[in-house]
């Protein structure tokens, strides 16, 4: 059976959709490792958790876990397949089932390519229905219409009324590509990554970088944005403490939802394209950028500011990009690299001359949302 599921190199367009959003969990009914191999092409460090031994290796922020509820096929004599197995399910995975559970509960699950058919999946949905009284979030589900079946009309009224799952019908199954990419767009709006870094002991950049990145996550949090973050030396510190007590003061427990810290670590004669790789990975599932600071080596001529590599990758990936100058670091270079090729960014052309240190702190602040909110509208 092992050979007969993974001989063929199945490519799935979808999946490779799905992973550009760049969701965090995946749970999959599937035996096979199509989801775990697009993954790993991509060199993306995956956890595979089939069972309740492997949630000890379930890490929310470093890597992709993909949950498998009916088991993998390199441990086939434990996958879930016949109507025993499944009447055993909540003896032989309690564990499992239980963290299932509780990410139903505190996320939002979408279902794609999932008929619902077994119970596992409904019992769980169900039984929380059932014990919130009917204040638990909604899930969502992509499924193809049958308009001519008035058992599948009655399926999918049920699903919302009983088990809040809230279903997108559509035609034909070449629309759902389209769903997926204006859904990776409304997403990434959302996700800002922010470059900086600085290693000089200047009371006035330590200074302003405490200040602007206090107000700076104020500002986005509320405007319900995502940061994303590389942990640039000392901005980076500061700007990951600041995000950590806003979430913290406003009872925001899931902050691994509202805060992405991906520190690019590289080691070995391949560092620099180890580095460059997870920058690209990173700043690919944001929709805008902002710099501030950032340094050149001053050992090499020919070394290349990590923010500036930043800028280059975001560039180069159509991102939005809000350059804040600061004097005599990279994103002054920025800024004046932005302006004076401005038409590339017209949605900076009345913003530009703002976007300085020297601007007051709650002005630029205004200003960048201002960006963020007018692009994530209008920009693919």
């Amino acid at each position: 059976i092992n050979e007969s599921i993974n001989k063929s190199n199945f490519h799935s367009t979808l999946i490779n959709d799905l992973i550009n959003i760049g969701f965090t969990n995946t749970w999959t009914t599937n035996f096979d490792n199509t989801i775990e191999n697009a993954y790993l092409k991509r060199e993306i460090l995956i956890n595979k958790v089939f069972s309740d031994y492997d949630l000890s290796n379930v890490d929310l922020n470093n890597r992709i876990n993909i949950f498998k509820l009916n088991g993998d096929i390199t441990n086939i004599e434990n996958i879930v397949a016949t109507q025993d197995d499944y009447e055993k399910y909540a003896e032989t995975h309690k564990l499992l089932l239980t963290f299932f559970k509780r990410e139903l509960i505190s996320s939002t699950f979408l279902f794609i390519g999932y008929s619902f058919t077994d119970y596992v999946v409904l019992d769980c949905l169900s039984e929380i229905a059932r014990y919130l009284d009917g204040s638990t979030n909604f899930h969502y589900a992509i499924l193809k219409d049958r308009p001519n079946d008035k058992t599948f009309k009655y399926f999918v009224d049920d699903l919302e009324r009983r088990y809040h799952v809230r279903v997108l019908l559509v035609r034909s199954y070449p629309t759902i590509p389209k769903i997926i990419n204006e859904l990776k767009r409304r997403i990434q709006a959302k996700r800002v990554f922010i470059s900086g870094s600085f290693s000089e002991h200047s009371v006035n950049i330590e200074n302003y970088s405490h200040t602007f990145s206090d107000a700076l996550c104020t500002g986005l949090y509320k405007h319900d944005y995502r940061i994303v973050n590389g942990i640039g030396r000392r901005f980076g510190t500061h700007l990951i403490g600041y995000a950590t007590k806003y979430l913290a003061e406003h009872g925001i427990l899931s902050t691994e939802k509202y805060l992405i810290i991906k520190p690019f670590v590289g080691t070995g004669p391949k560092s620099k394209e180890k580095k460059k790789m997870l920058r690209r990975q990173v700043i690919s599932q944001c929709g805008a950028a902002i710099f501030l600071f950032g340094e050149q080596d001053k050992n090499s001529l020919n070394s290349l500011s990590g923010v500036l590599e930043e800028f280059n990758i975001a560039n180069d990936q159509n991102k939005i990009i809000i350059p804040i100058a600061y004097p005599g670091t990279i994103s002054e270079k920025i800024w004046y690299d932005v302006k004076n090729n401005i038409t590339k960014y017209p949605y900076l052309e009345k913003e530009i001359n703002f976007l300085q240190s020297t601007t007051p702190l709650n002005e630029l602040i205004n200003i960048i949302v201002h960006i963020l909110n007018a692009t994530s509208k209008t920009h693919h």
